[in-house]
């Protein structure tokens, strides 16, 4: 019998049930992908087979008994979701690097130091200890050779794994160091921006003492925004490229829709700068106070998308208020989908979607004190 592990996520492959992980029609011992992978590879397909949190418990409690280097990668966009506590106990008293990815999709005014510092003091509150800090980004390579570095510097003949929590881009970041440091052009491991797409553990010998670079599933995180929707929503809230700031100058009754996934009231004011972030593809309204009730019943799922009708039916929102007092610039952070920047004093009303996260940072960024939810 053929034992043998697709590339792309990790399942066992197997030709016997087309409706489970790791089917591929015709099994050899050349066999490399799954059919879920290929059709994923080369004809852009969403996967219908994902991992869950009780599978990714499974293979991450195994993982951190061993002795190796542990890459904690969060998600820059989205993350208050991403630096989860779960993953961080697990992770206390093992050797961790943090690298905060996806900084392509940040203006480029953006100051690297400042994010490494902000991660840093994040750390530090909780007690958390770590080795490094890193900021990356795998789809554009920014910073991929000083990780390298780091890695050579404190993997000390030991295996490294790629753990976090699902979507933050584990599995592309591996691809990115590959693509780096060998001679592979594509992508050897499945990616997707659906949760859950690396089923199981994926070890690839890369070092020259055999030791190997190993990915693993992640842990699907509800306060997250993407795991309260369906995958034809992704791809119109997460951006693919640098976020171009959209200004609304706005006074005091004004509100502001970021599709149907949030709302933005003002009040207290004279006119205030209103700096949005998001996705280009996320559709963005200004309207009067008094038209926000009628606009949520009437045209969310049809003007104000995302959410789709479907989507709709699953959701529930709830409300906070935040008072500005014009003094310094400030961030209002939708993990997952943006932030917003607010430039003057304001009383500001927010609806977002309920258990998703919401917080208050300083800075054009927005890397400083906070409020948190």
């Amino acid at each position: 019998m053929i034992v043998k592990k697709c590339k792309g996520c990790g399942a066992i492959l197997q030709n016997q049930e087309e409706e489970k992980a790791g089917f591929i029609p015709n099994l050899t011992e050349n066999s490399m992908y799954c059919k879920r992978c290929f059709r994923m590879k080369n004809y852009g397909e969403l996967p219908k087979i994902v991992a869950t949190n009780k599978e990714y418990e499974m293979v991450i409690d195994q993982v951190v008994k061993r002795n190796g280097l542990m890459i904690f990668i969060v998600d820059l966009f989205a993350f208050k979701a991403t630096f989860h506590q779960s993953m961080i106990d697990k992770l206390k008293n093992k050797d961790v690097i943090i690298v905060a990815n996806k900084y392509d999709v940040f203006p480029k005014s953006t100051n690297p130091s400042s994010i490494v510092e902000w991660v840093s003091r994040q750390c530090q509150k909780i007690h958390f200890k770590v080795s490094a800090i890193h900021i990356v980004s795998s789809k554009k390579m920014y910073f991929i050779d000083d990780l390298m570095r780091t890695i050579d510097w404190l993997r000390r003949g030991r295996d490294v794994y790629f753990v976090g929590c699902a979507n933050v881009g584990k599995s592309s970041l591996i691809n990115a160091l590959l693509k780096r440091n060998t001679t592979m052009q594509n992508d050897l491991i499945t990616t997707s921006v659906i949760p859950g797409t690396t089923l199981s553990e994926i070890r690839i010998p890369f070092f020259e003492d055999n030791q190997a670079l190993v990915d693993t599933p992640g842990l699907i995180n509800p306060s997250d925004v993407l795991n309260q929707l369906l995958p034809n929503s992704y791809l119109r809230i997460v951006p693919n490229k640098e976020m171009k700031p959209k200004t609304f100058q706005l006074t005091s009754g004004h509100a502001l829709f970021l599709g149907g996934l949030a709302c933005l009231k003002f009040f207290e004011c004279h006119t205030i700068s209103v700096i949005v972030y998001t996705s280009a593809e996320l559709y963005l309204h200004r309207c009067k106070v008094e038209n926000v009730d009628k606009l949520w019943e009437t045209q969310l799922g049809n003007l104000l998308t995302p959410p789709t009708k479907e989507e709709m039916k699953e959701l529930e929102y709830e409300d906070k208020e935040v008072f500005f007092d014009g003094k310094k610039k400030m961030n209002i952070w939708f993990s997952g989908f943006g932030f917003v920047t607010i430039i003057g004093k304001c009383d500001c009303k927010i609806r977002y979607i309920k258990k998703t996260e919401v917080y208050v940072t300083n800075g054009i960024i927005g890397f400083g004190s906070e409020n948190s939810k």
